[in-house]
């Protein structure tokens, strides 16, 4: 296939299906990772509605079987994007964070990031040039108070993208991390602070971003066609850091 492959995981929804969307409509064939492929199927259609390729791949990143059977059944020899998208949010104050809730958020956020890196890796190296994003997120850098296991998963990504780009393939294989602030997902505008105006009033920009403009800068990453620093984190939040005070 001429086309660059690009896997999205957690691509069916939210952010995840924008760029799922964005890369398609720049003419990548998008795999689309979600935990059940009758998610991800009303935006399969649409994206091939609008002349863009591409296919569900049915996957918990958590999960390292399933993981290995999407490898083992992964068509293409080469993998020119991996998007780590997928993650999980367990809010809660320190002292009432359980093990298990620990042990999820990370397992998902960030040794599920790892692992999908890992389980891809040769096809990474087989691409002529290969990004890797991961989506982390500005409670990764100033996190507020109950999103402790949350936060310590997304600033372990962020380093772990700094590590990565300093590797043996940093010439052919680049690692950026993106930390968003708020960002209009529906889950964000269904909570009772998206309904709060003074919401807005922290954020020197005067609102959300838009899932679309996470992707576009995505897309932007992926082209190489920039001279941003290998390991990069960018943040994408209107100023919103700002505004948090130090714990």
């Amino acid at each position: 296939m001429d086309k660059k492959i690009a896997l999205i995981t957690g691509g069916n929804r939210g952010i995840g299906a924008s760029i799922s969307k964005k890369l398609a409509s720049d003419g990548y064939y998008v795999c689309i990772n979600c935990r059940n492929k009758h998610s991800g199927i009303s935006l399969l259609e649409d994206i091939l509605s609008c002349g863009g390729e591409g296919e569900i791949v049915e996957f918990d990143v958590a999960v390292g079987e399933q993981l290995n059977e999407a490898l083992r059944t992964f068509k293409f020899k080469q993998l020119d994007v991996l998007v780590n998208n997928a993650g999980i949010l367990k809010d809660n104050l320190i002292y009432q964070i359980g093990v298990d809730d620990w042990k999820q958020v990370l397992k998902t956020n960030y040794f599920g990031a790892l692992a999908v890196h890992n389980a891809f890796w040769e096809k990474l190296k087989a691409a002529k040039s290969a990004t890797v994003i991961n989506l982390c997120s500005i409670s990764g850098i100033r996190p507020r108070k109950g999103q402790l296991a949350y936060a310590v998963s997304k600033a372990m990504l962020i380093e772990w993208t700094k590590q990565m780009s300093s590797g043996e393939h940093r010439d052919r294989i680049q690692y950026y991390s993106i930390s968003p602030g708020p960002v209009t997902t529906e889950l964000i505008k269904q909570s009772s602070w998206y309904k709060d105006s003074k919401s807005f009033q922290r954020i020197p920009l005067g609102r959300y971003a838009e899932p679309d403009e996470i992707a576009t800068f995505i897309a932007f990453l992926a082209s190489h066609n920039h001279v941003l620093k290998n390991g990069s984190n960018i943040i994408m939040d209107g100023g919103f850091t700002q505004t948090i005070k130090e714990q």
